[in-house]
């Protein structure tokens, strides 16, 4: 279809009745229609999700990759999940002294008190760490030989007449088409012995186009490899995303929705 189709990219674990266990990772992104042109493969588009999964208890568990749609004008349309580039990728081993990051609440209509959002006002947010989020302090394994870290970003722009952004909002907006663009940057910082950077790694600052269409986006990062420096004095690390609004409508940065996760981190040891 060459329609505009809201599009959810889930990842979830289920205990042996079928009850979700802890939270769910979900994706979302309008796809623009088949004759979209400006994807990395025309007319596909990819969407990402990441989880780390935190047993309760010893037992079976089921994860699973799920997609879900959804129009509230269109009927009769359907998306394909593509074979041989639709997968879900699994850690062989415990994943031991991993640890997951997710920011505050932020509801779909955006209304939320502890929504994000930049270009209304602000410019600028550090996600997991200035936006309400408790500033986790990550501790490498003492045996572990590096450490990885990935995170998925998710922003929605508000435009004139969007049902998902807060009324806050509504002086700062422009209409559908406007589109918005941000600069973003992955960090992860070692810290020293008074818990003040010793050492950032992080990805090169990067321009991304959010556009209206397309209306909910996702960033993905990943940094791997990244050397405990003993120089630092400690193991500890903490973990943020730099956003900056440059131009166009106003975005939030997506967060927690019931149970869901729509912004989140996990930093993992390399043994």
């Amino acid at each position: 279809m060459t329609q505009i189709v809201a599009m959810n990219n889930t990842l979830k674990c289920v205990d042996p009745t079928g009850a979700v266990v802890g939270i769910t990772s979900t994706s979302s992104r309008n796809h623009e229609g088949s004759d979209t042109t400006y994807y990395a493969t025309p007319g596909h588009l990819p969407i990402y999700a990441d989880l780390l999964f935190t047993a309760p208890s010893a037992g079976t568990y089921t994860c699973g990759l799920y997609a879900y749609t959804a129009s509230s004008s269109l009927t009769g349309y359907h998306l394909t999940a593509v074979a041989g580039n639709t997968w879900l990728e699994v850690s062989d081993t415990d994943q031991v002294g991993a640890r997951w990051w997710q920011n505050p609440t932020c509801n779909s209509t955006g209304t939320s008190s502890t929504c994000t959002y930049i270009g209304a006002g602000t410019s600028t947010a550090w996600v997991f760490y200035n936006d309400g989020t408790p500033v986790h302090k990550w501790t490498a394994a003492s045996n572990a030989t590096s450490v990885q870290a990935l995170a998925n970003l998710e922003l929605t722009t508000c435009y004139t007449g969007t049902a998902s952004c807060s009324s806050s909002v509504d002086a700062h907006e422009k209409p559908r088409g406007t589109n918005a663009v941000v600069d973003v940057r992955f960090e992860l910082i070692q810290l020293d012995p008074t818990a003040h950077t010793c050492r950032t790694t992080s990805t090169a600052t990067s321009r991304r186009t959010i556009r209206d269409d397309a209306h909910h986006y996702v960033a993905n990062f990943a940094l791997s490899g990244i050397p405990v420096d003993p120089a630092c004095g400690t193991r500890t690390f903490i973990m943020r995303i730099f956003v900056q609004h440059v131009s166009g409508n106003p975005i939030k940065i997506d967060g927690v929705q019931n149970t869901t996760s729509l912004t989140n981190g996990i930093a993992m040891n390399i043994f």
